[in-house]
């Protein structure tokens, strides 16, 4: 509890108004079963709203198109929306969050549907916009820090910390990056996750690595299309 409330602390007095320069790259994603190249784009829009979207397409036809919309005030997101588009149809995981912050609630429709209460003070995060509040944290100068993720089947908000562990050295255009490695854990699970992000490029992703006793997945970074 200590630990949660220091916490609490330094994001109340320390945060300075990082801001997040739009870019545009692609990144190839790998898991045992499937592998796939996308865009990921990020958008900044009028008063301080945010798009970032990840979107691919398969030889075999199938095309996946996630998008999160948010804002950004003091370093902190603020969740609007949160899209998921999967094709053919058929597949059935087409999903969409809503959060509703005049009358605090969070509704999901498609495959799966829930309703839950915001609590704006946790600034809940989907599986896309926490990505750049990781990179809004480090930009800050945090090594240890948690952020509360949605769970996409059920609505329910969990818990997740993070914590610097080493550097390396990444390949990315034919120019060496220092990188610093970000582990990723949670109480409720195995589930353990590594992110590789270059601090010169205001921590991008450059790799994460998401392990856990059944499944292994990998995002990679293999071009950087425009950045700021």
């Amino acid at each position: 509890m200590k630990f949660k409330l220091l916490l609490a602390t330094i994001f109340t007095l320390n945060l300075s108004s990082s801001v997040i320069p739009a870019y545009k790259a692609k990144y190839l994603f790998e898991r045992d079963d499937f592998s796939v190249t996308g865009i990921r784009e990020l958008t900044i829009l009028d008063n301080n709203e945010y798009s970032f979207t990840f979107n691919a397409r398969t030889l075999l036809v199938v095309s996946m198109n996630f998008q999160s919309n948010f804002f950004i005030e003091n370093s902190k997101l603020l969740s609007k929306n949160y899209n998921v588009k999967i094709r053919p149809k058929s597949v059935n995981r087409d999903q969409n969050i809503k959060f509703n912050s005049e009358d605090q609630t969070i509704i999901s429709s498609g495959v799966n549907k829930w309703e839950a209460s915001l609590d704006k003070a946790t600034f809940p995060a989907d599986p896309l916009n926490a990505q750049i509040q990781i990179r809004l944290n480090l930009l800050n100068g945090m090594e240890k820090f948690s952020i509360n993720l949605i769970e996409m089947k059920t609505g329910e908000i969990k818990e997740n910390f993070y914590s610097l562990d080493g550097k390396e050295t990444c390949l990315l255009n034919n120019k060496e990056y220092s990188c610093v490695l970000l582990k990723r854990s949670r109480e409720t699970d195995k589930r353990i996750t590594t992110y590789y992000l270059i601090p010169e490029l205001d921590y991008m992703f450059y790799k994460v690595i998401d392990q856990s006793p059944d499944e292994y997945q990998k995002l990679q970074l293999i071009d950087l299309l425009s950045f700021g």
